[in-house]
């Protein structure tokens, strides 16, 4: 069968920490399907600082570049369009941006192409009409309805793609609970692993000085700094490999904290060496609620204990994480690793991220994208 054209309307930039987006955008290439990412088109208005301008001004030097991906098959299309959120700028999109980008995306991938949608904001639903989709799948990955600064009509939109979309797919089972109000046909595909990626930190000696790791983006919003501070200041040094958004003033002056900045996807393991075991210390709010981490699996597959804050997605993996309610549990936990784990935890860990691999995470897309087309 000749694969049609697939156009993932994303929701981050390609060279962002390594997410759903760009695993799935590589996926579909490897399995024959042509493929183009497109970087995201937003989802609030900026905040206007030096580093957001110097943003804006190379996303404008190459706004309509189209760069080749990590696969063949596979291009990354950069998109120049306004925020999401104001009438100026809704109607700048309307009428000069939206209209180029997909006559440019009809030039890379030809027209009716299958679109994977992320962010549910008008800009998407303008580009969904655009391309005219011979199918579109909403896959949805977050509770845009809680994020700082989004449009006030987010919600309006989100159902406004629930109802448009041929397939919906959600990352938790929050998320799942929501859509299947307006889909009943909803259905559950959450984070995986790239398992012999991160399997090659099975039996990793542990650095002679006790190391716990967190990767991932950091952000005020959604990190506990709390527990990442008391766990540096109890005879622990923590490794944190990633980005940054918002943070405590003067959080990476923290005494304990190793801070290496992000690294490239495939050198994420190299920078994980020597890890004792991971953290995974979110915050309890509304945002979070829906959260499941793209970071679970991986942190599993190295076998290594991985201590994390409650949040309703990983309820059922009680058996495989420590859940830690507050930066004292964090603490208490890591304290008693040597008493608590056991050989049968690490295979069991390791068990689960093999059954949860992103092969078959995307098989089971795959197959629901063919039964429609």
């Amino acid at each position: 069968m000749r694969r049609p054209a697939v156009v993932i309307l994303s929701g981050i930039r390609w060279d962002f920490l390594w997410q759903r987006h760009q695993i799935l955008a590589t996926r579909f290439a490897r399995a024959g399907y042509p493929t183009v990412f497109v970087e995201t088109t937003g989802l609030s208005n900026p905040r206007m600082n030096p580093a957001t301008v110097r943003k804006i001004s190379a996303r404008i030097l190459h706004s309509g570049d189209r760069r080749p991906g990590v696969e063949p098959g596979l291009s990354v299309y950069a998109p120049l369009v306004a925020p999401p959120g104001s009438g100026v700028f809704r109607w700048a999109n309307r009428r000069l941006f939206v209209p180029r980008v997909v006559r440019d995306l009809k030039k890379i991938r030809g027209p009716n192409p299958v679109i994977v949608a992320y962010p549910p904001t008008r800009t998407t639903l303008a580009l969904i009409s655009g391309l005219e989709p011979r199918l579109l799948y909403y896959d949805c990955s977050d509770d845009y309805e809680n994020f700082p600064g989004v449009p006030p009509d987010i919600a309006a939109t989100e159902r406004d793609l629930f109802q448009r979309a041929d397939i919906v797919s959600c990352t938790s089972p929050p998320l799942l609970e929501k859509a299947r109000s307006l889909r009943p046909d909803a259905f559950m595909s959450g984070p995986g692993v790239d398992y012999e990626r991160f399997a090659v930190l099975q039996g990793d000696p542990p650095d002679e000085a006790p190391t716990v790791g967190y990767f991932g983006h950091l952000d005020e919003a959604r990190t506990d700094f709390n527990a990442l501070r008391k766990i540096s200041g109890s005879g622990f040094r923590v490794r944190i490999v990633g980005g940054l958004g918002r943070v405590p003033r003067r959080f990476l002056e923290t005494p304990g904290l190793d801070y290496r900045g992000e690294v490239p996807y495939e050198k994420l393991p190299a920078a994980l060496a020597g890890v004792r075991a991971f953290v995974l210390p979110y915050r309890s709010n509304d945002l979070t609620r829906s959260i499941s981490p793209a970071k679970t699996y991986e942190c599993l597959a190295t076998g290594k204990p991985v201590v994390a804050a409650p949040l309703p997605a990983l309820a059922a993996l009680g058996d495989h994480i420590y859940p830690a309610r507050g930066a004292g549990e964090f603490v208490e936990i890591l304290r008693n690793l040597d008493e608590i784990e056991t050989d049968e935890k690490v295979r069991a860990r390791i068990s689960l991220a093999r059954q949860n691999s992103w092969d078959s995470r995307f098989r089971e897309i795959e197959d629901a994208i063919c039964r429609r087309l």
